[in-house]
């Protein structure tokens, strides 16, 4: 298992990334890192997230291998202090530190 290198940190496969995203709501999503590739790259799979909700509030905490989706490979970014990776264009997710629980709000 090799490790990736950045100013801002390293990331290993089981790394989980966090995205925070959304308009008049917030939107968690995370992506857990299947596997690294040369100096820059990892391939990443979106995993499904417990969720504690309070009605239009909750908590979310990433379940680790329990998979979403096709695996979507993508280049590592140093982010202010911390490595990130850009999902799509409108959609950047930070690395994450394990087992933290992150906020979100919906509208429904």
């Amino acid at each position: 298992m090799t490790a990736l290198t950045f100013r801002t940190g390293t990331v290993s496969v089981n790394d989980v990334f966090v995205s925070s995203w959304g308009w008049e709501q917030t939107n968690v999503n995370f992506y857990q890192v299947i596997s690294t590739h040369g100096k820059k790259t990892v391939v990443v799979r979106e995993v499904r997230a417990t969720s504690d909700s309070d009605g239009m509030t909750g908590i979310k905490k990433a379940v680790l291998n329990d998979f979403i989706g096709e695996p979507i490979k993508r280049q590592v970014k140093d982010h202010s202090n911390l490595p990130s990776i850009d999902i799509d264009d409108c959609e950047c997710a930070y690395k994450s530190v394990p087992g933290k629980k992150y906020s979100f709000t919906s509208y429904a």
